[in-house]
């Protein structure tokens, strides 16, 4: 019953991101609107503090709290996106660091895929929507999340799922990856 109940979870989820997907990070510039919404989603270094931040978009939806809840599953969304995206960049980072002389099993590799997909979604219910904002225009509802770099470390704590070397290469690289993703996307900008 809970491999279904895991199953129905992640398909659902899957449902909110891949609609989203375009609505979040790609827009074009809104006059009047607030700095986040037309900076976008992305890594960055906020008064010292290094966090992920996602925006989410909905029009044409009459009902207050139904559009508030499509904005913020999509800030949420977005946010997922990137955690999937930092967490393939620290495996690759360990995978490097570790010799290939150990000969790790295909096994192995299903084991290690099962928790980083475990990592992005419990990281993503620490997501903290912050911010929301209507376009007076057209009627559109952002919504901005935010997640700090200390909130992934402690996740990464309390991931069981994990190979403990692989748990400790990642929160001890955790900073040099999210740095090497907040010059890449800068060159985006």
């Amino acid at each position: 019953m809970r491999i279904v109940h895991r199953l129905f979870l992640s398909i659902v989820f899957a449902a909110l991101i891949l609609p989203a997907g375009g609505c979040s990070s790609k827009h074009e510039m809104v006059p009047g609107a607030p700095d986040w919404v037309n900076l976008g989603s992305g890594a960055f270094e906020d008064s010292g503090e290094k966090v992920f931040y996602g925006v989410g978009a909905v029009t044409g939806i009459s009902s207050p709290s139904l559009k508030a809840q499509v904005a913020d599953q999509r800030a949420r969304a977005d946010i997922a996106r990137q955690l999937d995206t930092y967490v393939t960049n620290l495996y690759r980072d360990y995978q490097r660091a570790t010799p290939e002389t150990m000969g790790r099993p295909a096994v192995e590799e299903e084991h290690v895929d099962q928790g980083l997909k475990s990592f992005t979604q419990v990281t993503v219910r620490g997501v903290r929507i912050i911010d929301r904002w209507r376009n007076p225009d057209n009627e559109t509802l952002y919504a901005l999340a935010r997640i700090d770099l200390e909130g992934i470390r402690s996740t990464l704590d309390e991931l069981e799922a994990m190979d403990p070397s692989m748990r400790r290469h990642m929160r001890n690289n955790a900073e040099k990856v999210f740095e090497e993703m907040r010059h890449e996307e800068k060159k985006g900008r």
